[in-house]
C-alpha cells in the first residue's frame, strides 16, 4: 500500500506543479525552467514507475486513454523546453497549456481515481479528494519554488506568485467542504462501532481525519493567508519561511488522506 500510495504522490503531485506553472506563467530566467521542468519530469517518472512495477499491486491499470495523455504531455513539454531553451525571452503558453491540461486528462483518465467500494456520494468523495491531492502538492511547490526566484530576481511582477498562492488556497477551501462530507460519511459508522466516538478518535480513524483537518488543511489555510499578506509587501524572503511550513503541513495532510483512501477505498 505504500508504493500505491507514494505512486500516487509523485505522479499528481508532478502533474499539479506543471499545472500550477502554466497558471503562474512567470518571466523567470532560463533557471528557473530547468529546474522546474526537471522536477516534474523526476516526479513523474518516479510515480509512473512505481505505479507500473511489479511492487505495486493494489491499484488497478492506469490504462491506455491515461497513458496516452501523459504521453502527449510529455510530448508537449519537451517540445516547450525546447523552444524555451532557443529562446528564453518567449514564454511559449500554448505548449505549456498543452502540456498541462493533457497531463491533467490523463489523471482524470486514471481508473485509480474511482474506487470500487465507494458508490454515489462517497465516490464523488474520494475522486475531489485525489484530484484536489494534485492541485495542493503542485501549487505548493511551485510557490515555494517561484518564491526563491524573487530573492535571485527582485524585480519580477509579484502577480505570478499571486496566482499560485490563489491557486492553493482556493484547493485548500475546496478541501474544507469535502471534509464536512467525509466526516458526515464516517460519523454514523464512528458512532456506532464499539467504544463509540471515544474509541473511534482514540485509536480509530477519527483521529486520523482530525489531525488531518487541523495540520492538513486549516494550518496550510492560515499559512497561505500569511504568505499572500508577504507577499503583498513584497517581504518574499518572509514568504518563503512561510511556504517552507505550508509545505510540511500539506504533505503531512495529504499522505493521510491518500494511504487511507487507497487501503481502504473509502474517501479520507
Amino acid at each position: 500500500m505504500l508504493v500505491a500510495a507514494l505512486s500516487v504522490l509523485f505522479l499528481y503531485g508532478a502533474v499539479g506543479m506543471l499545472f500550477a506553472t502554466w497558471i503562474a506563467s512567470p518571466p523567470t530566467g532560463p533557471g528557473y525552467w530547468r529546474l522546474l521542468l526537471l522536477l516534474v519530469v523526476a516526479g513523474a517518472a518516479l510515480g509512473l514507475g512505481l505505479r507500473l512495477s511489479d511492487l505495486e499491486q493494489v491499484l488497478p491499470p492506469i490504462g491506455a486513454p491515461s497513458l496516452v495523455l501523459i504521453a502527449v504531455g510529455a510530448i508537449a513539454l519537451v517540445a516547450f523546453g525546447i523552444r524555451k531553451g532557443l529562446d528564453p525571452e518567449r514564454g511559449y503558453p500554448v505548449l505549456l497549456g498543452v502540456s498541462g491540461l493533457a497531463a491533467t486528462g490523463g489523471l482524470l483518465a486514471d481508473p485509480a481515481l474511482h474506487s470500487a467500494r465507494a458508490q454515489g456520494v462517497a465516490g464523488v468523495l474520494y475522486t475531489a479528494g485525489l484530484v484536489s491531492t494534485a492541485l495542493v502538492l503542485g501549487s505548493v511547490l511551485v510557490a515555494m519554488i517561484l518564491a526563491h526566484w524573487y530573492l535571485i530576481q527582485p524585480r519580477m511582477p509579484i502577480a505570478p506568485l499571486q496566482r499560485v498562492i490563489l491557486l492553493f488556497v482556493g484547493t485548500e477551501l475546496v478541501k474544507l467542504p469535502l471534509l464536512v462530507g467525509i466526516v458526515a460519511l464516517h460519523y454514523p459508522g464512528w458512532a456506532a462501532g464499539e467504544g463509540g466516538l471515544l474509541r473511534a478518535f482514540v485509536l480509530g480513524d477519527a483521529l486520523f481525519v482530525a489531525v488531518r483537518a487541523v495540520l492538513g488543511v486549516l494550518s496550510p489555510l492560515g499559512l497561505a493567508w500569511m504568505t499572500w499578506k508577504t507577499v503583498q509587501i513584497r517581504s518574499i524572503q518572509s514568504a518563503t519561511g512561510i511556504l517552507y511550513a505550508a509545505i510540511v503541513f500539506v504533505l503531512f495532510g495529504e499522505v493521510i488522506s491518500v494511504y487511507l483512501s487507497l487501503s481502504t477505498g473509502q474517501p479520507f
